[in-house]
């Protein structure tokens, strides 16, 4: 099939505007019912309390864990675009259930529903735009991604504003309506994109793969052979490392690539972004503008559209930091500066005077900053980076229902610790980032410069641990050296076995 015409570059450029298509989508979802909670005409339809409120955005978290379940089950026999395509489906009959709803019961169906698209679409998604990118590119592309989310977020805060003023139904009837634009134009998008190479060789259709590796290793009508032939042979001795781990059990077992504990890592990490406090700002920013520092309602969406502007011209810095810096020093960063700013801005709401209060809406803008620097585009990478071929689809499936299982708890309490503990909600949340420090230090290995299937290496020496193992390839490829599973497939072949013979 031709994919449009593109090739090469091309071909990538249209790749990743369809994965940041799904994450504009993500980030609309994300940040449009914010915005919508404290509106008049909303509050007049459905009469929600501060905990039914996080109930009903709770709910969409609970869709997309089942839509992220759905992918371990399904997305390994069907495919990562196929997979995504049903989602932007079904997120649009959500999206149409939300607009037109009457009663709260309507409303919390149709935020399951488009919940369960949204699951499917962002968990697969970026393991396909992983699974398609070079080793050096692939950190930035997702980087690249998640400034689509942002634009989302964006997206969605200035059209809550725009809005605002309406005292009809529309002012919250659009914004959900617009979902299902979002979702319909996702769809079309995917119609034109390839599938994974790495999928198709992992189904036996490897012709296709390789036509699909040509077509993006291509430049100006020309293949470099060699590394072609690298990268197919990597996707092959893969396959053959993992053959026999095939099934949910395996999933779990302390096999010779270590599955049980890269899925563990995976998970681990996706439930660490929701307690960074980055769930509650993205849900409730209006909110905590207005009952933690105290605007009014026009000035906190106004000031809510700003944050997200700010958020966006954010993220352009981790287009450079997430390779240049690598995942682990930029997730350790990432989380003292978050923690440090969650305790300032804790301290701040405490004191409760009008210059505090002005010193933590400050905060935000700088939690922003790290959250992005950081966890925002790592965690999105690390997963489709640390998992094996043979597992990835089971593996970010379940991952990334961790982070919705984590998102949905967190958004539950928020609104009521806030109610009741006000400022001290903040402490929370500075713990958690502080606490994550030592674990990405001591159970995190590097994976910035690796392809996928060199990650199989620092998990594969039992003489060391992964992390100290992929520090030591880390360097070899910052040096300018190869690092590849081919190579050290073939080196143990060539190793001569020794026998050892007991004395009697």
């Amino acid at each position: 099939m031709v994919y449009l015409g593109l090739s090469g570059q091309g071909l990538m450029t249209g790749i990743s505007c369809s994965t940041g298509m799904g994450f504009v989508i993500f980030g609309y979802d994300d940040g449009v019912i914010g915005g919508l909670l404290t509106a008049d005409a909303f509050k007049e339809t459905f009469h929600l309390s501060s905990s039914m409120e996080g109930t009903v955005t709770a709910l969409f978290v609970i869709g997309c864990l089942f839509g992220c379940l759905g992918t371990s089950f399904c997305g390994g026999r069907w495919g990562r675009l196929l997979i995504a395509q049903v989602g932007s489906g079904i997120l649009s009959i959500g999206a149409v259930l939300q607009a037109s709803s009457y009663t709260t019961a309507q409303l919390i169906v149709g935020r399951i529903v488009a919940g369960v698209g949204l699951g499917l679409i962002s968990s697969n998604l970026a393991v396909w735009q992983s699974e398609l990118a070079t080793r050096n590119t692939r950190g930035t592309l997702m980087a690249i991604s998640l400034t689509f989310l942002i634009l989302g977020q964006v997206l969605a805060y200035w059209i809550d504003y725009g809005l605002s003023t309406y005292e009809s139904s529309v002012s919250w009837r659009f914004p959900m309506a617009f979902q299902a634009l979002l979702g319909i134009t996702l769809n079309v998008m995917l119609l034109f994109m390839p599938e994974s190479p790495r999928w198709l060789f992992q189904h036996g259709r490897q012709q296709e793969g390789i036509d699909i590796l040509r077509l993006l290793r291509s430049s100006n009508g020309n293949v470099d052979e060699a590394a072609m032939t690298t990268t197919v042979a990597e996707i092959q001795d893969a396959l053959a490392l993992e053959s026999e781990q095939k099934g949910w059990k395996d999933l779990l077992k302390d096999d010779h690539v270590r599955s049980r504990r890269r899925v563990f890592l995976a998970c681990l990490l996706n439930a660490c972004q929701a307690w960074s406090g980055s769930t509650p700002i993205s849900y409730y920013t209006t909110v905590i503008f207005e009952n933690s520092v105290g605007f009014d309602r026009h000035f906190a969406l106004l000031m809510s559209g700003f944050l997200q502007i700010w958020f966006l011209i954010a993220s352009f810095g981790t287009w450079y930091s997430i390779e240049k810096l690598g995942r682990r020093r930029s997730f350790i960063t990432s989380a003292i500066g978050m923690a440090s700013v969650m305790a300032i801005m804790a301290a701040m709401l405490a004191i409760d005077t009008h210059i505090s209060g002005i010193v933590a809406a400050v905060m935000l803008f700088a939690y922003q900053a790290f959250y992005t620097w950081g966890f925002m585009g790592g965690i999105w990478c690390y997963g489709p980076e640390v998992l094996p071929l043979a597992h990835r689809s089971k593996g970010i499936g379940l991952a990334t229902a961790f982070l919705w299982l984590s998102t949905f708890v967190v958004i539950e309490i928020v609104p009521v610790a806030i109610d009741n503990i006000g400022w001290r909600t903040y402490i929370i949340f500075a713990v958690f980032n502080l606490a994550f420090v030592p674990m990405i230090y001591f159970l995190y290995p590097e994976t910035a410069g690796f392809s996928l299937e060199a990650v199989d290496l620092t998990f594969m020496d039992r003489t060391k641990s992964p992390v100290k193992k992929a520090d030591e390839l880390w360097k070899s490829i910052r040096r300018g050296q190869q690092v590849t599973l081919t190579e050290e497939v073939d080196q143990k072949a060539e190793r001569p076995h020794v026998t050892h013979v007991e004395a009697a």
